[in-house]
Order: C-alpha cells, then structure tokens, then sequence
C-alpha cells in the first residue's frame, strides 16, 4: 500500500511539465488561442509587413518574394488572399503587365466574390489600358481594356474605382473608333470598298453617335456607291446630312443624294490637325518616359 504513494509525486510533477513539453499546442488544444505561424522564413504576418515595406520603398522584386514565399509556406493563411492580390500589384507597379494580369486573373478565379474583387477587376483593365497600342497598330488591348471597364461598371457600380474606369473607358472606344476609321480610310483610298464597309458597320454598330459617326457614314456610303449599291448606301448619305449637316463629309453626301444641304444646329468642332495629333504624341511618350525614370532610385535623389 505504500510503494504507490512514492509515485504521486513524480505524477504530478509530469502533469505540471506536459504543458512545457508540448508547448503551445497544448495550451490551444484547452484555450483554442491561435498561434503565430512561422518557419525558418519567418511568419506569414512578417512576410506581409516585409512585402508592404518593400513596396513602399519601390523594391517591386523583393516585395514578390516574400509575397510568393509567404503563399507556399503559409498556402491556409487567412493572409493569403490579400498576399495574392498584393502580388498581382507588385507586378503592376514593376511594369510587368502581363504577370500582373496573370495574378488578377487567378485571384478572380479563386476569389470571384471576395470583397476587393472590384479592385481586381479594375487592376485588370489597367493592365490591358498600359498595353493598349497606337491607333494604327493592333487593338486587342484596348478592347479588353474596355471590356474590363464595362464589367466593373455594370456588375459593381459602387465601386470607389468606378468614376475612373468610366473615364478610362471612353478613351478606349474612342481610341477603338479612331483605329477602325484609320483602317477603312486605308482601305477606301486602296479600292478596298468591302473592307472599309466592314469597318465602318462595325463602328455605327458598337459605338453609335461617336465622334467620327459623320466620317463612317460617308465611308460606308461612298463604299457602297462604289459598288454599285445606291440604294444601300443612300440611308448613311441621309443619316449623315440630316444628323451632321456641319460635318465636311455632309456637302458630298447631299450631292449624291441630289438635294440641297441645309446646314443646322451648331458647327461641328474640327478635328485635330496633323500638328496636333504629333503633339499629342509626344507629349504621351514624354509622360510614359517620365512614368519610367521615376521607378530608378537615381531620378529620386
């Protein structure tokens, strides 16, 4: 009976020393408090505090490795989703446009209805917006820039980025008219009538009452005329001088149709000259080089 008694001691010292031994997930197991998780890398929390500092400080490639090192060490974290959408950003800011569109994209298929889906959106059709060409190259870019646009303006129009995308998204079907109306002006000065009233239907299909409207009319009219469609190409001569009677196209529209113009309503605002259209040009490439130089720690002292 006695020999038992010697061992209560030496029991209760091992409880009192299981907590010890254990460590912390004991002590979750009877209180459920969260630990921090680490690893020789450092925490998920740390690599995020890492990455914020590293994009404040523009150091755009250190910020994407510990963001990445944080998403393969710590796949669970609840900080995984914000470190996805700050990678997909770090490329952004870098310039990396196409990675920075391959992260939003994922993070919008794996995270559809999370609460910065619309900033995700919105980065989305930025990449595309910094992508888009010049007028006389191809659009794919814009056109997926605008698409981008019209999805957060419709499907989340409260938004904080919304007033901005809808800007944005007018420079893009402007740009979308002008290209289309270089190219069947390409076309119509070639002999190419069936290409230009191709271009020019689309343009009056997708972007009706545009700017360059009065020029697509008559594109597509003339076109036509010189294909021997008259009466196909008389409603675009009649659209033109009965909606844009101050348009320069509007005098020749009314010769074919035979009729006297009457010109109403106020003059229709010239478009800008060759000058202007170089200037605008360079002023855009001055801009973009501006952009550029003020990402090099140089340009910053």
């Amino acid at each position: 009976m006695t020999g038992w008694r010697h061992w209560i001691p030496l029991a209760a010292l091992l409880l009192a020393a299981i907590p010890a031994l254990t460590g912390c997930a004991f002590y979750d197991y009877l209180y459920g408090t969260p630990t921090p998780r680490t690893t020789t890398g450092g925490s998920d929390e740390s690599l995020l505090r890492a990455a914020e500092g590293n994009m404040q400080r523009q150091q755009y490639a250190q910020a994407r490795q510990n963001l990445q090192r944080l998403l393969n060490q710590y796949p669970d974290s609840e900080l995984a989703t914000a470190a996805r959408l700050a990678l997909a950003r770090a490329f952004y800011e870098d310039r990396k446009y196409d990675e920075a569109r391959n992260e939003y994209q994922r993070f919008l298929e794996l995270h559809p209805q999370n609460e910065r889906a619309d900033e995700a959106v919105y980065y989305l059709g930025m990449c595309y917006f910094k992508q888009s060409e010049t007028i006389d190259r191809d659009q794919t870019a814009t056109r997926r820039a605008l698409e981008q646009f019209q999805i957060l303006m419709k499907q989340m129009p409260d938004s904080q980025y919304v007033p901005d995308a809808r800007e944005r998204a007018t420079v893009m079907q402007r740009k979308l008219v002008q290209h289309d109306l270089y190219v069947a002006q390409y076309y119509f000065e070639r002999g190419g009538f069936d290409a230009a009233v191709l271009r020019c239907q689309r343009i009056l299909a997708e972007f009706p009452g545009n700017e360059g409207e009065d020029q697509a009319l008559y594109l597509l009219g003339e076109s036509l005329w010189q294909l021997e469609q008259k009466a196909a190409a008389r409603p675009a001569f009649q659209k033109l001088v009965d909606q844009y009677s101050q348009s320069d196209y509007a005098p020749q529209a009314a010769d074919r149709l035979g009729v006297v113009l009457v010109k109403t309503g106020p003059p229709k605002p010239p478009g800008p000259s060759l000058w202007q259209r170089m200037s605008q040009g360079m002023k855009e490439t001055w801009n973009e080089f501006l952009d550029t130089a003020s990402t090099y720690s140089i340009f910053r002292q």
